[in-house]
């Protein structure tokens, strides 16, 4: 790929791409020259030298007519860099007071209650359900309960999986992190998990916690039992409800997720999930 190229890749329009590789080959030249060299229009190359120069590529003498030089590559390289940096910074800032200022708009909409509403979507492969699980406790106003079936102990004992499976290691190291983050901020999460190397997993985030009010939260808020037993799924909220989509093509692994907004199935399932825990073996974070 020509130098010419691999400016624009950075940026770069074709003419300010144009204008700084001929200056870099021409030496120090004025605008009515290098447009020459570098078929910009005249009506163009001012504007072109002057955005080089912003974008620190190009330097200039304040002459009758003014000379230009470009910068040498490795410091104008640089340059561009952190002036792409600084704006992208600047253009996240004000993103963000945009986002503020659309949350306090949108905050007296009458959002629909998904409640008494049935729906239902499919997540399929590991970026889409890492993407939702974020979303959705980022939605979680209550409660949250999660239960894991031995299927996953198994997967991750024998390290059994297939192209298109969930990595459990992956899910379980995400989940980790949110239901903590999720305790920290109120919400109420109840864990029935087949293993005790769940609750090491649990244990090692939370050591690393040193603010104790931070750990008195989590530990009021976050539950765990261990109990083996062949039911996967998690409910939210007493609306939404979680369930696994297994491989055909392996017993060990998961292919993704369905998604449920159903209040009267959760119910059931919510009934299945207490009598579940009396049976759990009660653990403590530590």
């Amino acid at each position: 790929m020509d130098r010419e190229s691999l400016l624009r890749d950075l940026g770069l329009t074709k003419y300010e791409a144009s204008a700084y590789a001929t200056l870099l080959k021409e030496g120090i030249i004025g605008a009515q020259e290098l447009s020459r060299k570098s078929n910009i229009p005249v009506g163009k190359i001012y504007e072109v030298l002057s955005n080089l120069n912003n974008m620190g590529l190009v330097e200039f003498q304040r002459s009758r007519p003014r000379k230009y030089r470009a910068i040498k590559p490795g410091v104008a390289l640089d340059n561009l860099f952190t002036k792409k940096e600084e704006d992208t910074k600047s253009e996240l800032e004000t993103f963000k007071l945009k986002v503020s200022e659309l949350k306090d708009n949108f905050s007296d909409s009458n959002y629909p209650d998904h409640a008494e509403i049935k729906f239902w979507s499919t997540l399929i492969g590991e970026d889409d359900i890492v993407k939702n699980i974020k979303n959705t406790l980022d939605e979680t106003e209550n409660e949250i309960l999660h239960v894991k079936s031995l299927k996953i102990k198994e997967a991750l004992e024998k390290k059994v999986n297939c192209n298109n499976d969930i990595n459990p290691d992956t899910i379980l190291t995400l989940v980790t992190d949110e239901f903590i983050k999720a305790a920290t901020s109120g919400i109420k999460i109840r864990m029935i998990l087949p293993a005790s190397f769940f609750v090491d997993h649990l244990n090692k985030k939370y050591s690393t916690i040193k603010d104790t009010d931070v750990r008195n939260m989590i530990a009021k808020n976050l539950e765990v039992r261990i109990l083996e037993c062949n039911y996967d799924f998690v409910i939210i909220d007493d609306n939404v409800v979680y369930i696994p989509i297994p491989n055909p093509l392996n017993p060990h692994g998961i292919f993704g997720e369905m998604k449920m907004f159903d209040k009267e199935y959760a119910g059931k399932l919510r009934e299945k999930y207490d009598e579940l825990w009396a049976k759990g073996k009660r653990t403590v974070l530590e």
